[in-house]
């Protein structure tokens, strides 16, 4: 069972919106999925003054299209890395080192695959190399399978088929990671619009791990939305994706991915004259990596029903 409510004038919006999209581009149905929440009030620090079973007991609406279908992510599954890591720090697995907020804040602020390869590095021991046989190879491959069994302890439905336990890469896996890729890269990183939303959900709620946590991580998500600095930057993670499409004085928090078959995007945004709403979307094939128009297009679309 979703941690939403499916409603019904969510998804006949959400299903039109696609439906209109599908004339420009007609892919959007078979390639893409989408999950989508809207709320009454702002979402931040929701959970903090309630008991965690009574904040997953509220009302949440939303709406999804193949929300439960596993996709490759991109670069979103390091939202999953950030929050590992924060879990790591609570469980004095790790300590909060000037480097790991370095690697940190350059893994979301800037999606780079190099700090991003080493935090899967610190959180599973599990490094980069040549090939490995026997022994060394199963034990590398269970150090690595770390990050997905904590996924697994979250006890959450949606993370049913997930699978994060590989880095991001510029070109792509060499030696022991293209070993554990697999020939027909099979084991390559997979999450839904449901998990990823989920996660978005509770991160910005306060939920995730800990108040505290869930508060450092927000501080990374946080987009600017300002003309100067986005041209400034041109991996702002803004435009080309869903926040591209808000009006002036909204606020954004996200985490973008693209690739040359993948683009996507989870976002939680308050903009005024809208209730605050949180849109995942995950996006395969190099059509929609190629294009972009369509993230922003579907986000102004849903916001006309916020």
């Amino acid at each position: 069972m979703a941690f939403y409510a499916n409603d019904g004038d969510l998804q006949e919006h959400l299903s039109r919106s696609l439906k209109d999209m599908g004339q420009h581009w007609p892919w959007v149905a078979q390639q893409v999925s989408v999950t989508w929440l809207r709320y009454e009030n702002s979402l931040v620090d929701q959970a903090a003054q309630l008991a965690s079973d009574e904040f997953w007991a509220l009302p949440v609406a939303g709406a999804s299209h193949g929300g439960a279908t596993p996709r490759y992510p991109a670069s979103v599954v390091k939202l999953v890395y950030m929050a590992a890591l924060e879990a790591w720090y609570a469980q004095g697995l790790l300590r909060r080192t000037a480097e790991l907020k370095r690697a940190t804040g350059a893994m979301i602020g800037h999606s780079s695959n190099d700090a991003t390869a080493y935090v899967v590095d610190v959180l599973t021991g599990a490094a980069s190399g040549p090939e490995l046989v026997g022994d060394a190879y199963i034990t590398w491959q269970r150090q690595r399978q770390l990050v997905n069994q904590w996924l697994q302890e979250q006890g959450w439905p949606e993370l049913q088929h997930c699978n994060c336990c590989q880095k991001t890469w510029e070109e792509g896996p060499y030696g022991r990671e293209r070993q554990f890729y697999g020939l027909q890269r099979q084991n390559r990183n997979r999450l839904s619009s449901d998990a990823t939303a989920r996660f978005l959900h509770a991160i910005m709620a306060g939920e995730l791990i800990s108040p505290v946590a869930s508060t450092h991580m927000r501080q990374q998500l946080w987009r600017s939305l300002d003309a100067a600095d986005r041209q400034a930057d041109p991996e702002n993670q803004v435009d080309g994706f869903l926040g591209a499409a808000l009006p002036e004085g909204s606020q954004l928090w996200s985490k973008a991915g693209w690739m040359s078959t993948a683009r996507a995007d989870v976002a939680y945004v308050e903009a005024p004259r809208h209730r605050p709403t949180l849109v995942a979307v995950l996006g395969e094939g190099a059509a929609s990596a190629d294009d972009n128009r369509w993230l922003p297009e579907l986000m102004a679309k849903l916001l006309t029903a916020c």
